[in-house]
């Protein structure tokens, strides 16, 4: 918790850690987000991660945060994935993670389920 508000919470699916941000994030607490991002991929060490924006603006503070948590999935060979409902929000993420590889979709199912095959596609013996 950031102050008084919860900027995300979080749950595990099929492997999957979902954090959610609830709101967007403000340059104050970019560390903080980043912190506890962190934390919780080394706590749950996930097979993937998914990061869900339920906010119709990101910020350049919240875009940091994202690429933060994207640098340290890879660094760790952990596949990530974002989920913006929000079509602007969607479009924002893409033009600001263009290169990077990160994969934007509309539903965390989608999200989720697309990770979680993948994983367990990669980690299948041939």
């Amino acid at each position: 918790m950031i102050g008084w508000f919860m900027v995300f919470t979080h749950m595990l699916d099929r492997g999957v850690l979902v954090v959610t941000l609830h709101g967007d994030v403000v340059i104050g607490d970019r560390a903080a987000v980043s912190q506890g991002f962190a934390d919780l991929v080394r706590m749950y060490l996930p097979r993937a991660v998914v990061i869900e924006l339920r906010t119709p603006v990101v910020s350049a503070a919240a875009l940091s945060a994202v690429l933060r948590a994207h640098r340290l999935c890879e660094h760790g060979r952990v596949p990530l994935s974002l989920v913006a409902a929000e079509r602007a929000t969607r479009r924002l993420l893409e033009a600001g993670t263009d290169g990077t590889g990160l994969r934007v979709l509309a539903c965390r199912d989608e999200a989720v389920a697309g990770v979680a095959a993948g994983v367990a596609a990669v980690a299948a013996p041939v």
